[in-house]
C-alpha cells in the first residue's frame, strides 16, 4: 500500500465519518474517486470492486485530501469543494437550511436525520426517484403513438456502525411505466420479482437489499442482499450491476499492492407458477474471485474465475452449496475437475494504464470456453469475450483543459453462447439477466458517456450506445440468449459472431439536475430509443421527462 494511503487508512477512525454502510451503486462519491484516480491524484487504490464500503471511501477521501493539503496534488475549485464535503469539513450545499429548523435535520451536514456516539452511528435518509415523462412512438397497430412514462420509487435507507460491525439497509416500493413493456416469468429487466397490471403498462415490486458486515484494518467481510460491479470499466463481462440483487456473502482483503474478493451468491431462476402450486423458484450458486494489483508505471491488472453450479448439475447428486469452492485459495477449475462434476466455470484478465494525468484506458477478456486448435475458426465452443474502454478526465494538456468535464468510451464484443451451459441451471444469470455485460452474448456494442459537473450544485450527463445482435427465432437458438441450454445450438461449426436476425439497438440520453437541498436534486432529460429488427421492422421511442431524486443517483438506460 502506498505509504500515504496507509496514513490516510490508519487515521480514518479519527476523521469525519459522513456517510455509512455501503455506498450505492453509481454514487456520487464513487464517481468522484474515478475520476480523481483517471487524474492521477489518487493512484494506488484499485477500484475494481464495486461497491465499496463507505469505509474503504473514507479511506481514499483522507489519502487524497493528504496529498492536496501537502501540495503534491492540485485539485479544482469544485473537486476541492467535492473532496470536503464527502470527507464532512463543510455540509452540503442546502444543509444549513435545514440546521436552522432547530429540529435535527442534517446534524452531520449530509443525511436528514443522524445519530453518533462513542463508538457507534446511524444515518437515515429518504429514497425517492420519481420520473414522469412524455414518449412518442413509432406507429404501429395496436400502439398508442403517445404515452406516458414514469418510475415512481419511495422508501428509506438506515445505514450506520457499532464498532467495528457495520450495517446498511434500504427499502424502495416501486410503481413503472416503461417505453417498452418487458415481462416474462415475473420478472423484467434489472429486477427480481415483478408484478404487471391487468393492462400489461406498469411494472410493480419492491427494491430491497440489507447488509452487514465486520471491518478490521486489512479485510471486510460483508453478507446480505445488494449488487455488483466487478472491473475497471463502466461495464464489465466479469460481473455487473445490471441484473437483480443477489444473496452473497463477500470477503475483501487489502495489502501491500494487492486487492483479493471474493464473493459466493445464490442466483434464482424464475418458472411459471400458479397461485396453488406455490413452489420455491430453483436455485444455484456462484462462487466468484478476483486478484487485482497495482503495478509499477500506472499499470493495474486483474485475475478473475467465476464457478456457476446447481445442486442438479451431476443428476441430482449434489445437495446446496459446493463447500470445496469456499477455499479462498485455490483454482475452482481444478476443483470441479477433482469433484468430477460438470459446472459452469469461466476465467479471465483485465488490464488498465493511466496513460497521463487525466487519461486512462483498460480492457478485459472474458473466456468460457475455448480450444487453442481451433481458435482461429468459428467452433461454436470459442465462447469468449472482450472489452476494451478509455476514461478522460478534464480533457486537454497543460493548464488548457476542459475542468469538469468527463468522457468515457466502451467497446465490447461477445461470441455466441458465451454465458450459457448445459442446462438453465448453471448459466451465468441471474432473473433472466447475464450477470456479465448487459448487451449479453453474440453482440457488438459500442457505448459513450460524458459528465459534466460546472458547479458543486449543477450537474449535466449524457450517454449513447449502439448494439448489435444477432438474436434467436423462436425455434432458433442462435446463442443470444444465456438461458438456452447451448445444446440447442443451430451449428457446431460455422457459430459466427451475430449471426441469427440481426437487430441494431440504439440509445441516446441527456440529463441535467440541480441539488436543492443534500442529495435532493431536480432535473430534465430527454431519451430515444430504437429498435431494426430485419424481420419486424423499426421501433423507436422519443420521451422527454422530468425528475425528482432524493438519495438515489441518476440510472441510465443501459448501466
Amino acid at each position: 500500500m502506498r505509504p500515504l494511503l496507509l496514513f490516510a487508512v490508519l487515521v480514518t477512525a479519527a476523521s469525519a465519518q459522513v456517510d455509512e454502510g455501503i455506498l450505492p451503486m453509481d454514487d456520487p462519491v464513487q464517481r468522484f474517486l474515478q475520476r480523481q484516480q483517471t487524474a492521477g491524484t489518487l493512484d494506488g487504490v484499485l477500484l475494481t470492486t464495486f461497491p465499496l464500503s463507505a469505509y474503504e471511501a473514507q479511506g481514499m477521501l483522507d489519502s487524497l485530501a493528504v496529498r492536496a493539503d501537502s501540495g503534491s496534488v492540485r485539485l479544482t475549485a469544485v473537486d476541492q469543494a467535492f473532496l470536503d464535503r464527502y470527507r464532512g469539513v463543510t455540509p452540503a450545499p442546502g444543509a444549513e437550511r435545514g440546521r436552522n429548523l432547530g429540529i435535527g435535520l442534517y446534524d452531520d451536514g449530509e443525511s436528514l436525520v443522524s445519530a453518533d456516539g462513542e463508538g457507534y452511528a446511524v444515518r437515515g435518509q429518504p429514497l425517492m426517484y420519481l420520473t414522469h415523462g412524455a414518449t412518442r412512438r413509432t406507429e404501429s397497430p395496436g400502439r398508442d403513438p403517445q404515452s406516458s412514462t414514469f418510475r415512481y420509487s419511495r422508501g428509506l435507507r438506515v445505514a450506520g456502525h457499532a464498532g467495528p460491525v457495520f450495517f446498511d439497509t434500504q427499502l424502495m416500493e416501486v410503481q413503472e411505466g416503461p417505453e417498452r413493456v418487458e415481462w416474462s416469468t415475473f420478472t423484467t429487466p434489472r429486477q427480481g420479482f415483478t408484478k404487471i397490471n391487468d393492462a400489461r403498462t406498469t411494472y410493480d415490486y419492491w427494491d430491497a437489499s440489507g447488509i452487514i458486515g465486520f471491518r478490521s484494518s486489512f479485510f471486510e467481510v460483508r453478507a446480505g442482499r445488494g449488487r455488483a460491479n466487478w472491473g475497471f470499466g463502466e461495464g464489465s463481462l466479469e460481473r455487473s450491476d445490471y441484473s437483480a440483487p443477489q444473496d452473497h456473502v463477500e470477503f475483501r482483503s487489502r495489502f501491500w499492492r494487492v486487492r483479493y474478493t471474493n464473493r459466493f451468491e445464490r442466483r434464482i431462476r424464475p418458472i411459471e407458477r400458479s397461485a396453488v402450486d406455490r413452489q420455491l423458484y430453483p436455485r444455484s450458486f456462484t462462487a466468484l474471485h478476483q486478484l487485482a494489483f497495482d503495478l509499477p508505471y500506472g499499470l493495474e491488472a486483474e485475475l478473475f474465475e467465476m464457478t456457476v453450479f446447481a445442486d442438479d448439475t451431476t443428476g441430482g447428486q449434489r445437495s446446496g452449496f459446493e463447500l470445496a469452492y469456499l477455499n479462498p485459495f485455490i483454482f475452482y477449475r481444478a476443483v470441479e475437475a477433482d469433484l468430477g462434476t460438470l459446472d459452469n466455470a469461466l476465467l479471465g484478465a483485465g488490464l488498465a494504464w493511466n496513460a497521463a494525468p487525466g487519461y486512462r484506458t483498460y480492457g478485459q477478456l472474458l473466456l468460457d470456453e475455448l480450444s487453442f486448435d481451433r481458435l482461429t475458426d468459428d467452433w461454436w465452443g470459442n465462447k469468449w469475450g472482450f472489452l476494451l474502454g478509455a476514461h478522460v478526465v478534464d480533457p486537454g494538456w497543460g493548464e488548457a483543459r476542459l475542468r469538469g468535464l468527463s468522457l468515457r468510451g466502451e467497446y465490447t464484443r461477445q461470441r455466441p453462447y458465451l454465458y450459457s451451459h448445459r442446462s438453465a441451471s448453471t448459466a451465468y444469470v441471474h432473473y433472466a439477466d447475464p450477470l456479465g455485460h448487459p448487451a449479453g452474448p453474440n453482440s457488438s456494442d459500442l457505448s459513450l458517456w460524458a459528465e459534466y459537473l460546472p458547479t458543486p450544485r449543477l450537474s449535466f450527463g449524457a450517454h449513447g450506445s449502439v448494439t448489435v445482435r444477432g438474436r434467436n427465432t423462436e425455434t432458433e437458438n442462435f446463442g443470444s440468449d444465456a438461458s438456452l441450454s447451448y445444446e440447442s445450438r443451430v451449428t457446431d461449426d460455422d457459430a459466427t459472431t451475430l449471426q441469427g436476425v440481426r437487430q441494431r439497438e440504439t440509445i441516446g440520453e441527456v440529463w441535467g439536475g440541480y441539488e436543492l437541498l443534500p442529495e435532493l436534486v431536480v432535473g430534465l432529460g430527454a431519451r430515444y430509443h430504437a429498435f431494426d429488427d430485419a424481420e419486424t421492422g423499426l421501433d423507436r421511442t422519443a420521451t422527454g421527462f422530468v425528475q425528482l431524486r432524493w438519495g438515489l443517483p441518476y440510472r441510465t438506460t443501459r448501466f
